[in-house]
């Protein structure tokens, strides 16, 4: 029973790799304080900006950010690639996607005071995206991120 429990929980892991059709890298910019997030998107496949409307129907990319002492948020994050806009037959709609790659930056504020320690300057949060090729969408995932700030 045990060996029946481990062989589904690593079926179901492998599943949830497999489907991961973007990679992700999040780094911190010194010089203009901002947070970096950029993807690479596997070959025919897509995700969706945040122009996509939000009744659309694809989950478009959201980027979320814990809150923190000595930390405050400048604005929204601000995709630094022009998206695709499309009409999408599946969707009955216009939307707008990005292939190949996907790049986006947060300004933040820091208050040096609040974030002696280094666990203080560790930024934690999340990126919720869900891709799609031309024949299928895949359930939105949540790839949680943690930076440090110098």
């Amino acid at each position: 029973m045990r060996f029946n429990l481990v062989f589904f929980f690593l079926q179901c892991t492998s599943l949830l790799i497999a489907q991961n059709h973007v990679t992700w890298s999040f780094t911190f910019d010194n010089m203009n304080s901002n947070i970096v997030i950029t993807g690479t998107i596997d070959e025919g496949w897509h995700l969706y900006s945040q122009k996509t409307p939000a009744n659309a129907g694809p989950i478009p990319v959201t980027v979320n950010i814990n809150k923190k002492n000595g930390l405050k948020l400048i604005g929204k994050f601000q995709e630094k690639l022009e998206p695709h806009e499309i009409f999408d037959v599946n969707f009955d709609s216009k939307v707008y996607l990005f292939e190949h790659s996907y790049l986006a930056e947060q300004k933040i504020k820091i208050k040096i005071k609040k974030m002696k320690t280094q666990h203080l300057k560790q930024l934690n949060g999340s990126v919720l995206y869900m891709v799609c090729d031309d024949t299928r969408c895949l359930p939105p995932l949540e790839v949680p991120f943690a930076i440090i700030i110098n």
